[in-house]
């Protein structure tokens, strides 16, 4: 029996110790998070303590909106209290403009709320940040205006003030406890930036390393670095809040983002030449050698100004080398070279050399060099437009209001204005999610929590006393351990929304208390709204596998057909954007399953990118007006292999053979030198572009 207990007893300890390991952000919480939540409480409170002087019809509207606008950083709570404003007048005019438009006609109004809610929703999916929180707060401010004016028409400009009223005193208690609370925000700022410039660059460096040297890099490490350039690329926008006129620093690290994408896009073109040109010299693979050489340096050189000059000289000296090189390999005909070699090594030197290039700018604008131009349009990163899931997140939200008010008409329900809120709250709030089932359950889930907390203020407390000292010292630590939660990455989700309905649910007012029977209505109303609007993310146009492997085959087969027409809306970082925004949603879908088709659609994918990237290259050099005309016609004829939505997968490649054949050839043939570095630039692109239609491609295929 003593080993038994000794194996029950380390299984006890062992579970102990976990379960006290992830409750370390309530009892030994960082500084900022503690910081974060004191702060913020004694901000709720004190807006509710003015509107309650205010004998505001719901005081508790305030406490909310200082919760909802508090951020980790203050541009981000600048940025989100602008935004609630903006979307907080935008529903009061439209709430104002539908109770007069339909007074006393439901099945007038409920239409009309439901085509403007999903409107509000579908633009709220074309944009970014807090732009789109500004049309959700749109959609469901007017939801809540009108609804509640539903009994009293004619009340409707009183009740979008008082609304008005609630979110522009939160908004200021907010805003105001956070800018007091915090010193030398622009050199924090700053110091942020450029440990997140730091963390990007290095990451990009050491995938671009392992590509040099010929090692396996996972496909998702290499969306990661993709996916983390976008994020930080949508949160400058907040930095350059706090940084004020120091603009060129966000310019700067704008650009550095956008590099640190394209050094990564010009490695994955590495990848391929490599894969293709197997047969190199020894100086060739030297260079190659010294190249990740200078990549691996800069973990220990990227923090000291000297040492990254010193980095960036070194680079600047392998770039000419690579120059030289490739000059040399000009000089000598390929029918002298051994077998073809010197060849091969031009094609992987020249390469090498658009990738130290890209390296140079993006070292350049990390140190904030004048001689770089940071707000050069290829710098930048892009995040296209998805009017399908627009499209699709509109009518969702449409359907789901129009179904909730069906609801309320059936069962005559006296709280059914409430279930129509929440329902709209919850389907226009996470329509533009990546995972937005997911969400939207944290989000039920923090309500419920919060359902639990407000039990022992409303049941226990408020019956017993009017002290509003009283009540503060009971809601305080609720709220003190949603804030703490909120700073939790883990619980963000459901903290936020338990932050959110806690004041909500105490049910506040200068002039009566909440009874039992009215909580608890209004408790059912809420958790019924927002687990109606989870089912309607199940079940109305849910999110299926099979489609998004369809909608994105068929979405990057038509770009790649625009960049076969040269259409100027099909740039580099658009067409990058496109394809690092589809992953994002795939992995969203996927964390729980099979990693082996996810690695085979991300591999898919990286090869699309590498393929159009090569192809808008071609376009450039089709441009060219030292271009022989019988290149020019060969390139223009594999362009409109490439626009024509009847040629299969086998035929371009077959094409791009031919072509990769064809300028193999008139390289061979001639003379002039520039025209030969020119036919050998477009060569390295044509081998990149058939090597990658030459492997299995599940996107292409439709696989």
């Amino acid at each position: 029996m003593g080993p038994f207990f000794n194996r029950a007893a380390q299984e006890i300890q062992s579970s102990l110790t976990v379960f006290f390991r992830d409750l370390s952000w309530l009892y030994a919480p960082r500084l900022s998070a503690l910081g974060f939540s004191i702060r913020t409480t004694i901000a709720a409170l004190v807006a509710l303590a003015i509107a309650l002087w205010m004998e505001l019809g719901q005081p508790q509207w305030a406490p909310m909106t200082v919760w909802i606008v508090a951020q980790g950083t203050l541009g981000e709570s600048l940025s989100k209290a602008r935004w609630r404003v903006a979307g907080t007048l935008g529903g009061i005019v439209s709430a104002i403009a539908l109770a007069s438009a339909f007074p006393q006609a439901p099945w007038l109004f409920f239409p009309a709320l439901a085509v403007w809610i999903g409107l509000c929703t579908a633009l709220g999916t074309l944009v970014h940040n807090f732009r789109s929180y500004a049309f959700v707060l749109t959609a469901y401010t007017c939801s809540i205006v009108s609804l509640s004016a539903q009994a009293q028409p004619d009340q409707v400009f009183s009740i979008a003030m008082a609304r008005g009223t609630y979110i522009l005193l939160g908004v200021i208690c907010g805003t105001v406890a956070d800018m007091a609370c915090r010193s030398n925000v622009p050199g924090k700022a700053r110091a942020a930036i450029r440990t997140q410039l730091q963390q990007i660059v290095l990451e990009a460096a050491n995938a671009s390393r392992d590509i040099l040297l010929e090692h396996g890099t996972p496909e998702s490490d290499l969306h990661n670095i993709f996916s983390l350039s976008l994020s930080l690329s949508d949160r400058i926008e907040f930095s350059a809040i706090e940084v004020g006129r120091t603009r060129g620093i966000v310019d700067y690290a704008r650009a550095t983002l956008g590099l640190a994408s394209r050094l990564m896009s010009r490695a994955l073109g590495m990848r391929s030449r490599l894969g293709a040109v197997t047969r190199r010299s020894a100086r060739t693979q030297e260079l190659l050698h010294d190249a990740a050489g200078l990549l691996d340096r800069l973990r220990a050189d990227i923090d000291d100004e000297k040492t990254l000059q010193a980095l960036r000289q070194a680079v600047l000296a392998l770039i000419e080398r690579c120059r030289e090189d490739v000059e040399q390999t000009v000089s000598l005909p390929r029918a002298e070279s051994d077998s073809g070699t010197v060849f091969n090594d031009r094609i992987l030197i020249q390469g090498l050399q658009l990738t130290l290039t890209e390296l140079q700018h993006l070292l350049g604008c990390l140190a904030g060099d004048p001689g770089e131009d940071p707000r050069a349009e290829s710098y930048r990163l892009a995040r296209p437009r998805n009017w399908y899931a627009a499209i699709h997140n509109g009518l969702r939200s449409c359907a789901a209001v129009l179904m909730a008010a069906y609801v309320w008409e059936v069962t005559a329900w006296p709280d059914g204005p409430l279930f129509i809120t929440f329902v709209s709250v919850v389907c226009a709030r996470f329509a533009s999610f990546s995972n937005t089932v997911l969400a939207s359950s944290a989000f039920f889930s923090g309500a419920v929590w919060a359902s639990i907390a407000a039990i022992i203020p409303v049941f226990l407390v408020m019956p017993a006393t009017a002290s509003y000292a009283m009540l503060c010292l009971t809601i305080s630590v609720p709220m003190l351990i949603g804030g703490l939660a909120t700073r939790t990455p883990a619980l963000a989700a459901r903290a936020a929304s338990f932050s959110n309905f806690f004041p909500y649910l105490i049910g506040l007012d200068n002039h009566s208390r909440i009874n039992e029977a009215e909580w608890f209505n209004t408790v059912f109303a809420l958790l019924s709204g927002l687990g109606f609007g989870v089912l309607v993310f199940r079940y109305v146009f849910p999110f299926q596998l099979t489609r998004f492997y369809r909608n994105f085959r068929l979405d990057l087969l038509s770009d790649l057909r625009l960049i076969g027409r040269n259409r100027r809306s099909m740039t580099e970082a658009v067409w990058v954007g496109r394809i690092v925004l589809g992953m994002e949603q795939l992995i969203a879908h996927t964390k729980a399953t099979s990693s082996g088709s996810n690695d085979r659609w991300l591999h898919a994918a990286f090869s699309m990118m590498t393929v159009g990237r090569n192809l808008l290259q071609i376009q450039a050099y089709r441009g060219q007006n030292s271009l022989p005309e019988n290149a020019r016609a060969i390139l223009s004829r594999l362009c409109q292999s490439f626009a024509s939505p009847f040629t299969g997968p086998e035929a371009l490649e077959l094409q791009s053979r031919d072509a990769l054949e064809s300028f193999s050839t008139m390289e061979t043939v001639e003379t002039n030198s520039n025209l030969r570095l020119l036919l050998s630039s477009i060569t390295g692109c044509l081998i990149i572009i058939s090597s990658e239609l030459g492997r299995r491609n599940d996107i292409l295929e439709g696989t």
